[in-house]
């Protein structure tokens, strides 16, 4: 089972929130892809090639998605333990970063919307892809209970609140020790 892999990789007492296990659920029902170019984390170090020699800050982040080029996604949980109420970030492979979305729950919602890139497409725009998202979209909805909306903009700007804060809890670390 896929969710235990990410589970075991989570950082210790933090428990896989139920809309990722969801993903997971749908990746061992369905195969790739689950949406776009996102894909389940199940790599080991991808916290480490963020933050090297640095445990605390290692566990501050909890891995479970990919981008195609590299970029990861993960809970940031350095404002609450809670993961399911954990904001999730990205830490792209070219020193980018950002917040995608408030929650595990609002992640699924942003993926449920069809987009190929989450780190590049305009959230704002229709997805291209909205047919093609439509077996994730149904198992969401079946599963979650969730609705799905047409474009990412209010997923997106809702994370934008978070973004600066968790800018600077990274750069902070870096200016220190890179």
């Amino acid at each position: 089972m896929i969710f235990q892999a990410v589970q075991d990789r989570f950082p210790p007492g933090v428990t896989l929130p139920l809309p990722l296990r969801s993903l997971c659920d749908f990746l061992d029902s369905h195969g790739y892809p689950i949406r776009g170019c996102f894909e389940i984390n199940i790599r080991d170090g991808e916290a480490q090639s963020w933050f090297p020699g640095d445990e605390a800050m290692q566990n501050q982040i909890a891995v479970f998605g990919n981008g195609s080029t590299g970029s990861i996604y993960a809970l940031w949980l350095a404002q609450t333990t809670d993961a399911d109420r954990a904001p999730v970030v990205m830490l792209g492979s070219e020193g980018d970063f950002k917040a995608l979305a408030t929650s595990p729950l609002e992640f699924c919602r942003l993926l449920g919307c069809g987009y190929d890139e989450l780190d590049w497409d305009n959230l704002s725009s229709e997805p291209e892809c909205w047919d093609e998202a439509s077996p994730l979209r149904h198992w969401l909805q079946q599963n979650l209970q969730l609705s799905i909306p047409r474009t990412g903009a209010e997923i997106a700007a809702a994370a934008a609140e978070i973004t600066p804060p968790f800018a600077e809890w990274v750069t902070k670390w870096q200016e220190k020790n890179l």
